[in-house]
């Protein structure tokens, strides 16, 4: 549901008049046929114009003098703020939630009463109508509600139908109904006029202005049409909503929506789960399915589409059958998903650049993935690679992979370079100033790559002189400066290569204090944290080409480089490990700045570096206790770990989540334990994937084999009922609770799965995606609850000290 559509309900009261004419005039199978155009704006950037043709039939009179009535949508046509849909075209469906919501409306009967005192009723029989549409489809309970909810909202239309009578109807007859007054300005033997205007004296912070104008039927009740142009506004005339309403009688013809197409597009979406089992998608139903629905519309491109969303990644079978429907797919077809562009360059780069192109402009709309596709992907091809496939092969046999499609991926490698100078060549010769800020360091690089010429590297070396704050971050300028380094390097160039990776250094760091590019572009938080990262290894190159001339400098960039280095998970970026790939680098130089210390006779100052780096490597518990061990013999590492290095830990918020048999489940029942959290859900593939070895783990605590420790599996963004029927159908025993709308907040949960360590204290570990979360949690433990015989730690190593 739109997040605005609180605010456009709170327009529709402050524009609708509330009450209805006189229910004697209203008559069994009296009924009327209407178009309803009704345009709202959310400025600066949302308009959208929906229009309906609509009957509303009077069924009976009650003895209570109330009225029953139906509303009836025969066709909706909607427009503006990305959509274009007409429910008589269907070139203009998709399997989106908007349009299902309309769709699965038309010609329902939606039952409504009026009653005597002017009120109408929500529509009374919404829950059925959805849970009919629901059971159709497969679509969630969430969903069935959510359908059941927004249908209830069709109140403020029936308002619009039925506006007020006035009481004498005579002219300037006048009343008021908050936020307006009204007046009939014009009364015949047939047909009242009424026309009203804001109150005077709204002395809200907030105003309606506008007008309201509509004409009644003496003798039916009915209204004839209705007009309404209505405002919310600020005192100084800052328009915050508004919302045009236009009724006119006698409509078009509705034409014929085609539902069978519009339902097909809806179960092949993420929407339902008709062609999954237990939240993943089930080749045997999908195969079944598109065996009925292929003859139909397997030649319609919204159809071709949509065979994109029904393949999850479960399995080498499935991800080559979405790489067959991605190839079937017109690339036009695919400019609104970032994901299959992405996914099709990848097989089309290397064998038509013409093609390439054409995705590369679709996908340059999402500057993100533009970036990504370039730097983590594009990048890689560009170097000519020599490597043994013995490893590969055997990988990508142990995953399933038949002999024909490996033989095609090296095929594919083989091709790959050429590809790639054919598609830069291409690429650098486009005017898009946007792919050019995204690809003009890494061209540089590239040409550095192909050439001895030292006057063509110092040309290259002299270009990146004028690199701008956007080729830093869109472009990765200083990941391609280090790597041009290195090169000059090699070509025997020192002084140019050092003066590069002077420039490079002096380039990251105005870039992570420009603090008005990054508070103009806090989308990119993620790409200052990969910057600082590579920053890291530029403080480490420096100390490495230092070390010989002058140590008392180079320890002081190593130390640089362990104090730049990510603290924690959270001042990790994904991007980073790309990064590190091209760069031969490290995530984290705090080992390397230990090792000096000790060997500089500091080991208190050095286990102290090490200490902190546990926070981002929560890995390396062992390698530091060998060095406590090393270093300060009769101390007790156990009791360092647990009187120091654990109350340097965040505090884990607190909850109060609900189990799968709806029981309370606190943090604080966990007290004294080492607690597992997963953040996770039945429609994240990698969650799923993992499950089965977080089970073996629960189990293996169940039979005592890690006393003191505990699992808690958290769901998320999606019902109780969904998590609990997928942990039944597949047996799992972890113990399991549904998020609710705080925890995800409060734990800065970014991406899914995502594990949290607890201590028995109540602090808390992000652990990295992909970490051996059972080895942590057996070494963290054994840390804490093991009693060793050494004497305890009095070593008073204080880890706020800054480096």
């Amino acid at each position: 549901m739109p997040k605005y559509l609180l605010l456009l309900v709170y327009l529709a009261l402050a524009c609708s008049p509330v009450a209805t004419i006189a229910q004697l005039k209203f008559k069994k199978n009296d009924s009327w046929r209407y178009q309803l155009i009704v345009k709202d704006s959310f400025p600066p950037h949302i308009v959208q114009e929906v229009e309906k043709i609509v009957r509303v039939t009077i069924t009976g009179n009650n003895p209570d003098g109330s009225t029953n009535a139906v509303y009836v949508l025969e066709s909706v046509a909607v427009h503006g703020s990305g959509a274009n849909f007409n429910s008589a075209d269907p070139d203009t469906y998709a399997g989106e939630w908007r349009i299902m919501e309309f769709m699965q409306l038309l010609h329902q009967p939606l039952e409504f009463k009026i009653f005597p005192n002017d009120s109408i009723s929500e529509p009374g029989n919404t829950a059925a109508v959805a849970k009919a549409a629901a059971a159709s489809l497969g679509l969630t309970s969430e969903m069935e509600d959510a359908l059941a909810g927004n249908w209830k909202f069709l109140q403020v239309e029936l308002k619009f139908l039925f506006p007020t009578s006035p009481k004498q109807l005579a002219v300037n007859d006048e009343w008021k109904e908050s936020p307006w007054k009204f007046r009939v300005v014009n009364a015949e033997k047939d047909l009242v006029e009424v026309a009203g205007t804001p109150e005077e004296n709204n002395s809200d912070s907030v105003v309606v202005r506008g007008a309201i104008s509509y004409t009644l039927s003496r003798n039916k009740g009915n209204v004839q049409k209705f007009r309404s142009i209505s405002r919310q506004a600020t005192r100084n005339g800052k328009v915050l909503t508004a919302r045009d309403v236009n009724i006119l009688p006698s409509p078009p013809k509705a034409l014929p929506a085609d539902t069978a197409w519009a339902n097909t597009l809806v179960r092949m979406s993420g929407l339902s789960n008709s062609l999954k089992v237990n939240g993943e998608s089930d080749s045997a139903k999908i195969a079944q399915f598109l065996a009925i629905t292929t003859p139909k519309y397997g030649n319609r491109p919204a159809f071709k589409l949509a065979k994109l969303d029904i393949y999850g990644s479960e399995s080498e079978y499935m991800y080559e059958q979405y790489r067959k429907a991605l190839k079937d797919a017109p690339s036009t077809a695919l400019a609104g998903s970032s994901v299959h562009l992405f996914n099709k360059l990848q097989d089309t780069y290397y064998e038509n650049p013409d093609s390439a192109m054409v995705l590369l402009k679709l996908l340059s709309v999402h500057q993100g993935s533009l970036d990504s596709w370039l730097d983590q992907s594009f990048a890689q091809y560009l170097p000519q690679h020599d490597f043994d496939t013995t490893e590969a092969r055997q990988e990508f046999r142990s995953r399933g992979v038949s002999e024909a499609r490996i033989a095609e991926i090296f095929e594919e490698s083989r091709k790959a370079p050429a590809g790639a100078q054919l598609l830069m060549t291409r690429m650098m010769a486009e005017k898009d100033s946007i792919l050019q800020v995204s690809l003009r360091p890494m061209s540089l690089w590239n040409k550095a790559m192909y050439t001895t010429d030292t006057a063509i590297l110092k040309s290259i070396a002299a270009d990146f002189g004028q690199i701008s704050p956007a080729e830093m971050t869109l472009g990765k300028a200083a990941r391609y400066e280090l790597l041009v380094q290195d090169i000059l390097r090699k070509a025997n160039m020192p002084a140019a290569a050092d003066a590069l990776l002077d420039k490079a250094l002096t380039d990251l760091k105005n870039n992570q204090a420009d603090t008005a590019f990054w508070t103009a572009h806090p989308e990119l938080r993620n790409k200052k944290a990969a910057n600082k990262n590579i920053l890291s290894h530029a403080y480490y190159l420096k100390y490495e080409h230092t070390k010989a001339s002058d140590k008392k400098t180079a320890l002081n960039y190593l130390a640089l480089a362990a104090g730049t280095a990510p603290k924690s998970n959270a001042e990790k970026a994904y991007e980073s490990f790309y990064d590190r790939a091209f760069l031969h680098s490290e995530e984290n130089y705090s080992a390397h700045f230990a090792k000096e210390l000790e060997a500089l006779g500091k080991p208190e100052e050095a286990m102290r570096v090490l200490s902190k780096q546990l926070s981002a490597q929560p890995d390396m518990l062992d390698s530091t206790r060998a060095f406590f061990n090393a270093h300060f013999p009769g101390k007790s590492f156990n009791a360092y770990f647990r009187d120091v290095l654990l109350k340097e830990w965040e505090d884990a918020p607190d909850f109060t989540l609900k189990g799968m048999n709806n029981e309370n489940i606190r943090l604080a029942d966990y007290r004294g334990k080492w607690l597992l959290l997963d953040f996770w859900g039945t429609w994240c593939a990698p969650c799923r994937k993992d499950l089965p070895h977080l089970n073996q783990l629960a189990e293996e605590i169940n039979a005592g084999k890690y006393p003191g420790n505990a699992i808690l599996a958290v769901s998320c963004q999606e019902p109780i009922e969904t998590t609990r029927s997928f942990i039944t159908a597949n047996k799992y025993i972890f113990p399991a609770a549904h998020a609710d709308d705080k925890i995800e907040k409060s734990y800065k949960i970014k991406g899914y799965p995502t594990k949290v360590l607890v201590s028995p204290d109540g602090k808390m570990l992000d652990l990295q995606f992909g970490a051996d979360y059972a080895s942590i949690l057996q070494a963290y433990s054994n840390a804490y609850f093991t009693q060793e015989k050494e004497q305890p730690s009095t070593i008073k190593i204080d880890n706020k000290k800054k480096d």
